[in-house]
This record gives structure tokens, C-alpha cells and sequence, in this order.
């Protein structure tokens, strides 16, 4: 039956209670998981940046980068201390940002200050995900099929493609002769910047298949891929010729000051400037939350769990559902974009917990074949944790060029389709 009070949490957690000392122990390759966590942490730091952006023009920068990447780090800790299945990587997505701006609209409809009203948006949502894994409804998780789950990958994919591709091409003010040419000059090296960081980190994926260098360094160019990618095409932008003076670079306050990019205290007051009617209607973007998480969260944990990689230890739907919603509430009280499992990393972060090998099949089709997955919550909780060092190397973000971002945003579309 659908409805069963508790007993999928139940049953989640008399599966996955006693493999949680298992969770924390020694990793049979270090390395890997090393990798995995400085991997897995370039490609959600990438788009939350991209994201941050979209969100603070949604908010009137009431939320921004700052906020986004603090917020990773929250929940990504308390999810992987606390789930059951602690491969599937936290962060905030493009949905999210849109929403945030709808909630923002909707405090002039109700005459209410934000961040109260966006309090009481977090506290509803998170109560609707708690009620909902203890009623049973996440059993809709096995409704989902393999087809519905990768055409859901195709979608996020494909958007992927399309923003990074709007972004690098749509400011080339292409047809437009009155454009100063230094500007023009600029936006064709973020262009360039952009495909390169793709071509790098396309190449760098599939280095593990190369005949060239020993095992060993295959292996590391392929676990660091991204980031070699940032750090040759960052390097590249600084080279006479490139920046004319008009390059973009990711705008951020560098250093940060550790306070909110708002004039506000960190801890809100839910009941300031807040009537009755804002208080309830703050059920509206809740609900709208609900319904995006429900989907969007379940699918990240089902591709992340997919046969292919030959997990051992069982899925907890129910109980990593009811963490999700706990993790509405530290968004609550500090002002923090709520987030949920990611599309296409978080199924990325589980293939570089793997050890692979290449067969052919009777067809003469070369196939990657998992052999061993590194089951542990180390990673996850690794690359929630470095995400306070991106919030305290803000000067060294700000030297990245934005090329270098819609490139990886392009390499992530590329990736989720491959």
C-alpha cells in the first residue's frame, strides 16, 4: 500500500543502521575517495556560482553566492552524517533560484519582509517532507522506471547545454556594429574560454582509457579533471591578449566579511513584520518546493543507485527524504537557500567512488564496467566541508573567468547525456 505510517523509515533504518559504523571506516583505497571529494566538490561549486547569480538577480540580491555556497555546505554535512545513502551529493539548483524569486514576488502580495516570510516558506516545506516520508509517500520512488529517470537526466542535461550555450554566445552582440570593440573582444575570449574548459575537461574524463603515462597518473588526470580545467584556463586568461580589460570574471566580495550579502542579522526573526495571512501563505512556495524535491531529489537518489554500479548497501528513500526536510531548518533560521541531491553530479560523485574496467562486448562495443564502489560517507562529507574554504578564498573565485564556468556547466550537460 502507499500509506503506511513510519514503516518505510522503519525499514530504512533496520537496513541501513547497522552498516553505519561500516559508513565511517577506512576506505579500501584512499585515494579515490580523495579524488571523488575534490571532484565531486569542483562540479557542484561550478554551478552553484552560475546559480548564485540567477538567484540574486530573482532576489534583488537578498541571496547570493555567499548564501548559496554556505548553504551547500549546512545541509551537505547534515545529510552525510545523517542519511541513509550519504553518495548522493547536496546543492542548490536553477529550480530553486527560480523559486526563491517567486517568493520574493509574493512578499509584496502579502505585505511581508522577506526574510520572515522566506523563514516560514523553508518551515512549511520542511514540515511537508517530514509528513510526507513518515505517511509513506516517497513510496512513489518505485513508480519511477529507468526510462522515467533518464529522460529526467536528458531534461537536466539538456538545460545544462542550452544555459551554458545562451550565456557564452548571446552576449557576442552578434549583428550589432555600434559595440565597443574591447567589449566585443572580451565576450569572444569568455567564448573561447568556455569551450576550452569544456574540451579539457571532456578530453581529461576518459583519460583512464589512454594507452600514454603509467595507471597512476591516468588515474589522477581523470580524477581532477575539472579542476585542471579551471586552473589552465584561468591561467590562460591572465596571458597579454586574452583580457583587454572587459574579460567577465566571477563577481564575488572578495574577501568575504562571513556576513550575509543583505543588511540583515544571520539569525531571522519569523515574526517580524509578519501577519496571520503571510504566515499561510507562505504555504504556496512550500508547497511549490515539495512538489520540485519530491521529483527532483528521488530521481538524483535513484540514478545514483542505478544497477550498473552494483552497490551493496541498500537505498533509504523514506529516512533521506525526512533529512531533507530536517535540512530546511538551519535554511530557516539563518536565511539560506534550501537545496536537494544534484543532477548529473550526484551520479558523477558515485563514478569516481569507482573502480572500473573496460570490456568488449561480442559486438565489438567497448563497455566501462564497475568493479567496486567505495560506499563510504567520507566524500560527501569532504566536499560539504570545502565548501567554507571556497567561502574564505572568495579572492581566489574572483580571479576565475566566467568562460571557465558555463564551460563545466557545458561539460556537466555533455556528461549527463554520455
Amino acid at each position: 500500500p502507499l500509506f503506511q505510517f513510519m514503516t518505510g523509515i522503519k525499514d530504512d533504518l533496520n537496513a541501513r543502521a547497522p552498516l553505519y559504523k561500516d559508513d565511517w571506516g577506512k576506505p579500501r583505497s584512499v585515494f579515490t575517495v580523495i579524488n571523488a571529494t575534490v571532484f565531486a566538490f569542483i562540479i557542484q561549486l561550478i554551478p552553484a556560482l552560475i546559480f548564485a547569480e540567477l538567484m540574486a538577480r530573482e532576489t534583488q540580491n537578498n541571496l547570493a553566492v555567499a548564501e548559496v555556497v554556505l548553504s551547500s555546505a549546512v545541509i551537505g554535512i547534515i545529510y552525510a552524517i545523517f542519511a541513509g545513502q550519504p553518495l548522493v551529493i547536496m546543492g542548490i539548483t536553477g529550480p530553486v533560484a527560480i523559486l526563491l524569486g517567486t517568493s520574493y514576488r509574493l512578499t509584496q502580495t502579502f505585505e511581508a519582509e522577506y526574510f520572515p516570510f522566506f523563514f516560514w516558506v523553508c518551515i512549511w516545506a520542511g514540515a511537508m517532507h517530514i509528513v510526507s516520508s513518515m505517511i509513506g509517500l516517497v513510496n512513489l520512488v518505485w513508480k519511477v522506471t529507468p526510462f522515467t529517470s533518464q529522460i529526467f537526466e536528458f531534461f537536466i542535461g539538456i538545460s545544462f547545454i542550452y544555459l551554458s550555450g545562451r550565456d557564452l554566445i548571446e552576449p557576442l552582440y552578434l549583428g550589432q556594429s555600434d559595440v565597443d570593440p574591447a567589449e566585443r573582444a572580451g565576450q569572444y575570449a569568455t567564448l573561447l574560454l568556455g569551450i576550452l574548459t569544456c574540451y579539457i575537461s571532456y578530453t581529461l574524463h576518459f583519460a583512464e582509457t589512454w594507452t600514454l603515462f603509467t595507471r597512476q597518473v591516468r588515474t589522477v588526470l581523470t580524477a581532477y579533471n575539472t579542476l585542471f580545467a579551471v586552473v589552465i584556463v584561468t591561467g590562460l586568461s591572465y596571458l597579454p591578449g586574452v583580457d583587454m580589460g572587459t574579460l567577465d570574471r566571477v563577481d564575488v566580495l572578495a574577501p568575504w566579511d562571513w556576513q550575509p550579502t543583505a543588511d540583515r542579522p544571520w539569525v531571522t526573526n519569523p515574526l517580524q513584520g509578519m501577519s496571520a495571512s503571510a504566515i499561510f501563505g507562505a504555504i504556496i512556495p512550500g508547497l511549490m518546493f515539495f512538489l520540485l524535491f519530491i521529483i527532483d531529489h528521488n530521481v538524483s537518489s535513484i540514478l545514483s543507485q542505478v544497477p550498473k554500479y552494483n552497490l551493496k548497501k541498500p537505498a533509504a528513500y523514506h529516512w533521506d527524504f525526512f533529512v531533507l526536510g530536517i535540512t530546511f531548518i538551519p535554511c530557516a533560521i539563518l536565511g539560506l537557500p534550501p537545496g536537494n541531491g544534484l543532477i548529473p553530479q550526484a551520479p558523477l560523485h558515485v563514478r569516481a567512488l569507482c573502480t572500473r574496467k573496460i570490456e568488449t562486448d561480442k559486438y565489438g562495443v567497448k563497455r566501462e564496467v564497475v568493479t567496486y564502489v567505495e560506499e563510504q560517507r567520507w566524500s560527501g562529507l569532504g566536499q560539504a566541508l570545502l565548501m567554507f574554504v571556497a567561502l574564505a578564498a572568495f579572492r581566489v573565485i574572483s580571479w576565475i573567468p566566467r568562460g571557465a564556468l558555463f564551460g563545466l556547466l557545458l561539460y556537466l550537460g555533455i556528461g549527463a547525456l554520455h
